[in-house]
């Protein structure tokens, strides 16, 4: 009987082991899902649109005692600045910063300088984004947000002398707004009367893009008033070539280069463009130049035909206002309501909409006010007639914008 115990006591030993590890193995599975659970869960967050509760999950799941990589660490310090808590964010990268390997040191500070440029500390950020210039892994970022850290901070200068020495990571898009910040200093220089100099970087501008329609108005409109219209001509046609949907602005600068007695000439120059674009506003302006050479009727047969092919609501405003000004004054008082919604229109109408984001505003902005990119705002003529009198969209006060 001893003996027989005696060789069940190893049996006895190793189901206890046994069952001691399967119990172990179940302990750890259910806390490994649990931490895992986590991150589902803030997956799920994320995917419903539910972000506060996302970065809440993600925080918790960092927090558990799993083993988390440096690119998790990374990622939760870039949730907590996107949800808008920037010191957290700073202290989160500043400890990442401490146990970061050497290798990984870079990629640290390039989020730093995020989260102190997110925070308005611009002067930490620059420091910390010249310093990433000297790394290898990092300097293309960091050379990009430096670019953008001036830019918001206005330093045309700075910004268009770090793309110069940083030429290999020039692109269209990063030209483009190389020539939006020459554009910004010859704006500079206008203001101060250097016709000279403000002219100088508007041919800087154009010779880094060719499609610059800013820096062409600008530059006829400094010819303009030294009196050289034929010259400031050619700029302006060098801005329709360069962007048709910009017709509308350059009507002003056109009108400027001719005066009484040139109908003719200026009247050739709009047919001309209406070859390549019937905006209302062009066609606008071609009727009001007829108008000083021609038949009322003739004008409003070319009125209707384009309305016709080209149904607008500015144009049908247009139209509509001459119809009701022939009017006697009680077929007037007839139409006062149809005129009262056409009017209500017309007040709410935005001119110009950026075609990244959809601001609208009616004023021209070279730079979206919302999304930030250049020369995206472009003239906006209306396709959908309902009345927008609930329109909620941000508006400025007209005034030019050159």
């Amino acid at each position: 009987m001893f003996e027989l115990l005696f060789l069940l006591l190893p049996v006895a030993v190793f189901y206890g082991y046994f069952m001691g590890f399967r119990n172990a193995c179940k302990n750890e599975q259910s806390e490994k899902n649990k931490k895992f659970g986590f991150l589902t869960k803030g997956i799920n967050y994320f995917l419903y649109r539910e972000n506060d509760k996302a970065v809440d999950e993600f925080i918790r799941y960092y927090d558990s005692d799993t083993e988390h990589s440096f690119e998790d660490g990374l990622a939760l310090g870039a949730l907590l600045r996107e949800r808008g808590e920037l010191e957290k964010a700073i202290r989160f990268h500043n400890k990442l910063l401490m146990s970061a390997e050497p290798v990984q040191r870079s990629a640290v500070l390039l989020e730093l300088a995020r989260d102190f440029m997110n925070s308005g500390l611009l002067n930490k950020s620059e420091d910390i984004l010249k310093e990433l210039i000297s790394y290898n892994s990092e300097r293309k970022s960091a050379v990009m947000l430096l670019i953008k850290l001036y830019e918001q901070e206005k330093e045309w200068q700075k910004a268009i002398g770090l793309i110069d020495a940083f030429d290999c990571y020039s692109s269209d898009s990063l030209r483009q707004r190389q020539s939006q910040f020459h554009c910004e200093l010859g704006n500079e220089l206008y203001v101060r009367q250097n016709y000279a100099k403000a002219n100088d970087q508007f041919k800087k501008a154009v010779t880094i893009n060719k499609k610059c329609v800013r820096a062409y108005l600008n530059m006829a409109k400094i010819l303009i008033e030294i009196g050289q219209t034929k010259k400031a001509l050619s700029y302006i046609q060098d801005a329709v070539n360069a962007d048709p949907e910009m017709i509308p602005v350059c009507l002003k600068s056109l009108a400027k280069c001719f005066f009484a007695g040139q109908e003719e000439e200026h009247l050739e120059v709009l047919n001309s463009w209406l070859q390549i674009s019937e905006n209302p506003h062009l066609v606008i302006a071609i009727s009001e130049i007829m108008a000083k050479t021609k038949t009322r009727e003739e004008i409003d047969v070319f009125l209707l035909r384009v309305l016709k092919k080209t149904p607008s609501f500015e144009l049908f405003s247009y139209v509509w206002e001459r119809m009701y000004s022939d009017l006697g004054p009680e077929d007037q008082e007839r139409f006062t309501v149809l005129k009262s919604i056409m009017d209500a229109h017309q007040v709410n109408n935005h001119r110009f909409m950026c075609h990244k984001c959809g601001f609208k505003s009616s004023v021209l902005f070279w730079q979206c006010p919302s999304c930030h990119n250049w020369e995206t705002m472009k003239p906006h003529q209306i396709t959908d007639w309902k009345a927008s009198a609930g329109s909620t969209e941000k508006k400025y006060n007209d005034k030019d914008i050159i």
